[in-house]
């Protein structure tokens, strides 16, 4: 039996608390990025991104009334550092995984997101890795070195491998760096899928889409100490096929 479509008055009262949610997200930033930029400029540290940053994520899946399904949280040791890799569909990829996984996840992030207001200034004080993409070699060498500095404190690293948000909700092909990372530093892969956040704000759109559910799913770490860095490719691929394999695309 085909579901009935919502009525006119439900689509109108979803778009509005979409409307009020995407203006809330706005004003969240502003707090808590306002908040974790006095706080460093005070303390000297960049704690305060990692502990306000999960409540802003939390707060903005509130408003917008996502809740997550998390699993495979068990696999993971919380002291130990890893580079963890993931599928991208959404902006609400990185608010879902801050919110739910209980690490210190650090992103690589394009310096093109520090002209943001707000963010951008608490993002350039945070312990986040900033990067000129258009200067790959540079890149790689900010990450190898951030890493190195905090390789045995649990600092764990995100890598969109996809390089973009998926435009169809298909798994793409997978670039390197999160698996060159790991080769090179000896760190466990942790293959991660996010599944559903692309529903609520695909590419182009700017009004949120409210009410759902996420599911995020962490693989079973993958040692690479004694990997052969030859076989690079290989291990991208493996990483991307456990991925498609935790991942729901109609989710």
């Amino acid at each position: 039996m085909t579901p009935r479509a919502p009525s006119l008055l439900t689509r109108i009262a979803r778009w509005l608390w979409g409307l009020a949610a995407t203006l809330a997200i706005f004003f969240i930033t502003v707090w808590w990025g306002g908040l974790c930029i006095v706080t460093i400029l005070i303390t000297r540290r960049g704690w305060a991104a990692d502990v306000y940053g999960r409540i802003w994520c939390r707060w903005i899946l509130a408003v917008c009334g996502i809740q997550i399904d998390v699993e495979g949280l068990d696999h993971l040791d919380r002291t130990r550092s890893y580079v963890i890799i993931s599928n991208h569909l959404s902006n609400f990829d990185i608010w879902a995984t801050v919110a739910a996984v209980p690490l210190n996840i650090h992103f690589v992030a394009k310096k093109e997101l520090l002209r943001l207001p707000i963010f951008g200034q608490a993002l350039a004080l945070s312990d986040h890795i900033i990067i000129d993409r258009s200067n790959p070699e540079a890149a790689i060498a900010r990450i190898n070195e951030r890493v190195a500095q905090q390789i045995e404190g649990g600092f764990c690293v995100l890598f969109y491998a996809e390089g973009t948000r998926s435009r169809d909700g298909k798994v793409h092909a997978f670039k390197k760096g999160g698996v060159t990372l790991a080769l090179q530093t000896g760190l466990p892969i942790v293959p991660m899928s996010v599944s559903g956040t692309r529903k609520f704000l695909p590419r182009s759109h700017v009004i949120i889409r409210p009410g759902g559910r996420v599911k995020v799913v962490l693989g079973r770490p993958m040692e690479t100490r004694d990997y052969p860095f030859e076989r690079r490719d290989e291990l991208n691929e493996q990483v991307r096929q456990v991925i498609i394999r935790n991942y729901v695309e109609d989710y």
